[in-house]
Formats: structure tokens, sequence, C-alpha cells
């Protein structure tokens, strides 16, 4: 074939062309990438599993599980404020966090996942006082997602103890249901977002009374800071995506210097309330405060957030500390124990020890919420007087129920002695109201002292029923009793 015939055909590449690598799940954008308002990571975890029409339950147990993290029942978890939930640590600093970021990035084949957590910030940020042990959302944002047909979901803002308003529609968050009135877990088991986990109906709505202070370990304080606190976060949020450089312990300890050296160790602890220790360990560039602390320091500094915690601020710029609009703290954990009242709390325990039936001590000390060790320390002869009631109770409980097992056995096995059945051990044990919940051993000799009794009372030996008669009777034997 001649050159100007093979110019009139095409020329065709049969290199193997570079494939991507393939997820095993849909590669889905998370909400708000890039900005302050972008997802969380139990929120991006849920709309994945609606994407593939699956609860988040399903997905966690047969894929999620797979690549090691959390091998263990998360969704079981109490909802309370003081004890944090499993599911809230998928959003933070820890190790949960990464190993989701991790698992779910292999799964999608993405690689920024870990801009849905705190993960950015892991450096400056202790655990104590950073993620809600329960779900917050604002009822307007989800309510204007679901009419705009836009994805409905939980930003990373909502997700962190100190936001306490949506600094969009300047209100408060809710943290119960407008309809059964319950909390929310951070990621629900057989429930999309939006929906609340236990009635199943629309969480958007802004009816009914919401007990907020009942599920926060910060109490709110006024709405002016609320708000700058949500839009300082939200700042803070925006710049973890472009890695900015942290805060270090040194420019920390020379920060505190300045602040100390303005209001003393005292007045300075004071102010942003915490321990005097706690200001010392900052100096001596030890550890990190809390995020609320660093809150505190940026509007005493009267500086941005970001700017602090990027190490921006430099010590020769504060002259003054800004207390305008501070709230006062006594402590930094606002809830605080209430007094010690030995008069109530002996006149509980005398009640205690007139109840029938007796509670043991530790249901005595969950249900009032008393120490085992302020207990013994104050009232060691009513503790033992109390344990000692109990165990009495419990051992007449056990003797009791032993004895009316004994007596069902006597029973049944009298019974069919009667019916003319042979009597066997697991004959009578596999009849009883619970079968052979009696001991095997102890039921063996309780029948041979029954066939005792038989015999000494002179009953006829049982006469064997109709269908064992049938099939132990020779031909002989029936032509007998015929004839």
């Amino acid at each position: 074939m001649r050159d100007s015939d093979l110019a009139t055909y095409e020329r065709w590449d049969m290199t193997a062309p570079v494939v991507p690598p393939r997820s095993r799940f849909f590669n889905l954008s998370p909400a708000g990438f890039g900005t302050s308002m972008v997802e969380c990571m139990t929120s991006y975890v849920s709309r994945l599993a609606q994407a593939h029409s699956v609860t988040p339950g399903v997905l966690h147990h047969r894929e999620v599980m797979k690549y090691g993290p959390a091998r263990r029942n998360m969704f079981g978890c109490g909802i309370k404020a003081r004890s944090r939930s499993f599911t809230c640590g998928i959003n933070a600093t820890g190790g949960v966090a990464a190993d989701f970021v991790s698992a779910i990035g292999k799964m999608t084949a993405r690689n920024d996942l870990q801009y849905l957590t705190m993960l950015p910030w892991k450096p400056l940020f202790p655990s104590p006082l950073l993620m809600r042990g329960v779900a917050a959302w604002c009822p307007v944002c989800l309510t204007s997602w679901e009419q705009a047909d836009k994805p409905v979901y939980v930003p990373l803002l909502w997700t962190l103890e100190v936001v306490k308003f949506c600094p969009f529609h300047r209100r408060a968050l809710r943290l119960t249901c407008p309809h059964c009135g319950l909390p929310q877990p951070l990621l629900g088991q057989c429930s999309w977002v939006g929906f609340c986990t236990r009635c199943k109906r629309w969480l958007g709505s802004d009816s009914g009374n919401d007990d907020a202070d009942h599920f926060s370990v910060l109490r709110q304080e006024t709405p002016d800071w609320e708000i700058w606190v949500a839009n300082q976060i939200a700042g803070l949020i925006e710049a973890g995506f472009h890695n900015p450089p942290l805060l270090t312990e040194a420019q920390l300890s020379q920060l505190t210097r300045v602040g100390t050296d303005l209001e003393g160790m005292s007045g300075f602890a004071r102010i942003l309330g915490v321990s005097v220790a706690s200001v010392g360990h900052w100096r001596m560039g030890n550890r990190h405060p809390m995020l609320p602390v660093y809150l505190r320091l940026a509007r005493v500094f009267d500086v941005t957030l970001v700017s602090l915690l990027t190490g921006k601020v430099s010590p020769t710029q504060i002259d003054s500390l800004n207390l305008a609009g501070v709230p006062h703290w006594r402590n930094l954990w606002a809830r605080q124990r209430s007094g010690f009242d030995r008069l109530k709390t002996a006149h509980q325990m005398d009640l205690a020890l007139k109840e029938s039936p007796p509670r043991s001590l530790k249901a005595f000390q969950n249900g009032h919420g008393y120490h085992y060790a302020t207990l013994h320390k104050h009232f060691p002869e009513r503790c033992r007087a109390i344990q000692e009631r109990f165990q009495e109770y419990t051992a007449a409980v056990i003797r009791e129920r032993h004895a009316n097992k004994i007596a069902e056995f006597r029973q049944i096995a009298y019974q069919l002695h009667e019916q003319g059945v042979n009597l066997v051990v697991n004959r009578v044990l596999t009849r009883m109201s619970v079968p052979k919940s009696l001991a095997h051993r102890m039921a063996r000799e309780l029948l041979a002292e029954i066939k005792r009794e038989i015999l000494a009372n002179g009953r006829p030996p049982a006469k064997p029923c109709s269908k064992m008669a049938k099939q132990s009777t020779s031909p002989d034997a029936l032509r007998a009793q015929t004839e």
C-alpha cells in the first residue's frame, strides 16, 4: 500500500488509557465545602447512606466497619449533656475522627474529608468542651434549604459546644424535637438528616418549648455574646481550608504574660474563668487552653479568633484589655455542684431503710446523685445497714425462688406418676414453666426422693401410658388379652 493511501485513514493510538481508581461508593460532594457552613462528618455519613438508599446503621455495620473504625455499636449511647456520646467524636480532633475520615475517604475516593471535622485545628484544641453531646440545628436554615430544594445537612458550626446561636438568622439553636421534645444524636441509626430519630417527624418546625439548657454543658450567655462567638467560629472553620500556620506554645506564653502583667495572675484568671494554675501553665508554655478560653482571650485582646489562633497577634499590639461585653464567669465549668446537705441525705437514707422492696446502695446513689465515697465518709453505719438489708432481701428472694422450683418439680413428678408416665429427670425438667431451671444434679436427687416417697406410701407402680403400652406389648400378650 502506498503512503498516499495511508494518509486517507486516521491514525489510532493503541496505548491503554490511564483509568483513575474507582470508588465503591458515590463521590458525594460535601455541602457548603470551602465555606463556614461546611457540613460535618456525621451529616456526610448520613447523606451518603441516603444516596445509596440505606440507613446510616446499615452503612456503618456493613461497610464502614470493614475499614476498621468504631468496632462497637456507636449508636448505643446515652444522650446526655455531660456524658459525651460516641458519635460526637466523629466530628472532633481525636482518633475516632481520623479513622472515619480515612474509612469514608477510601469508600468515596475523597481526600479532603478532614475539613468536615476539627482535625485541621487538632494541635490547638483539647477535647473537653469542644464538641456537643447532642445535635443542634437552626429550624429556619433547615426549612429554607428544604423549600429551595437544596441538600438538608448539619454544618460543622452547629456541632461545637460554644455555638448557641445561628449567625445568619441571629436566633438560638434548637436541641430538642419540636414534636416529641426529645434530644437528637448527632448520627441516627435509622433516620436521615432533618428528621427526628424517635418520632421520625420534620425538625424544621419551631413549635413547642426547647429545653436547651438541660442538654448543654456551657450555659447560654447574652445574645450579643453568642452571636459574636458564632461569627468567630464560622470564620475559624472557613480559615481551616487554607491550612494556616497555628499558634505555638511560645506565642501563647508571650500573650499570656501580657495579660498577667496588665491584670495580675489572679485577675487575669478570674476574667477568663479558669484557675491561676492554668494561667501559670500557659505562661510556661506547657499546654493549650480550651476553645471557650481562646474565645475570651480574643475578646479581651480585641482581636479576631482566627488572628489569635494563626499567630498573627503580636504582644506589642496589646496595651490594654477590652472587658466590654465579656460575660462574667465564676468558673469555666458553669454548672456548679450544689453543696452537700447532711440532714437531707440522712433523711433520704432513713426513708430508704423503710422501703419495700429495699433498694441497693448503688441504686440509692444513682437515684439521688451521690458519690460512693461521700456516703461512706459521712454515713458509714447507714450505708452498712442499707447493704445488709438488701443482701438479706436478695437471699430471701433466691431461697423463695428455689423453693418454688422444687415445689413445681415435685408437683410435675406426681402428676406424671398419676398419668402412668415413667419418671425420668429430663422428662420432668422440660415440663417446668422455665424448662431445666433446676440444676440437673439436684433434680436427680429430688426425683430419687420422690420415688422413695411413692414406694413408702404404698402407691402402685405407675402404669405405662396407652402410647407406650402399644409400643411395648408383644403379639402373645395381645392374644392372651383377647382370650
